[in-house]
């Protein structure tokens, strides 16, 4: 978690995110939670390091700051500061960023655990499909950023073997161990179509 407290200008914003994204490439950890408290309500994308055009025109810092897999949460103190993360969290999508308001730490956390990492992510080969695990669970397949397929398998390591033989076609692959797969592949479905308004590519149809 990454805290500020009484930022004012856009400077401070920039001072926090690049000290944010200095820390995240330390610890490898492409998930941040941003808590911002007693400070200024900025609906300027500019300040927080986006473009403040939607089409064309100089692209913004944060673009040299995330990648697509980077999932960013925005948390405010006030109603004012809920309202101007929750139009940042509009542009940022809009510029291929994943960023999303949230009204408190707890809903942000959940979010975060919605979805198996994406900093662990494997090549897809048969070499390194050998060492996923044999456990039941649900797996990701990714499309290099894109995530298009959630599954789930009695025995990943097999299902994932099945899918190198068939298709559909992935870059990478991530899993998580679970007791019960099919409830928690709902729950991944449920959230991805919450997220973006439909199901990842290869699970429609």
């Amino acid at each position: 978690m990454a805290r500020l407290s009484g930022r004012d200008t856009a400077e401070e914003m920039r001072t926090f995110l690049r000290a944010v994204h200095q820390a995240c490439r330390r610890h490898d950890c492409p998930r941040v939670l941003m808590s911002i408290s007693a400070s200024r309500a900025v609906f300027k994308p500019e300040d927080y390091g986006l473009s403040g055009e939607r089409q064309g025109g100089r692209r913004g810092y944060a673009s040299e700051l995330a990648t697509p897999a980077c999932r960013i949460a925005l948390v405010g103190d006030t109603p004012e500061l809920n309202a101007a993360h929750e139009y940042i969290e509009l542009v940022a999508r809009q510029q291929g960023l994943d960023v999303r308001a949230f009204r408190s730490d707890d809903a942000a956390a959940g979010w975060f655990a919605a979805a198996p990492d994406p900093g662990r992510r494997y090549k897809f080969t048969r070499t390194v499909l050998q060492g996923a695990p044999q456990d039941a669970g649900i797996y990701a397949l990714w499309d290099e950023d894109e995530l298009i397929y959630y599954g789930r398998a009695g025995s990943i390591r097999a299902r994932l073997l099945e899918h190198s033989e068939q298709g559909p076609p992935a870059s990478h692959y991530s899993w998580e161990i679970c007791a019960d797969p099919a409830t928690r592949e709902a729950e991944l479905l449920r959230e991805f179509q919450r997220m973006f308004g439909r199901l990842p590519r290869a699970n429609v149809g």
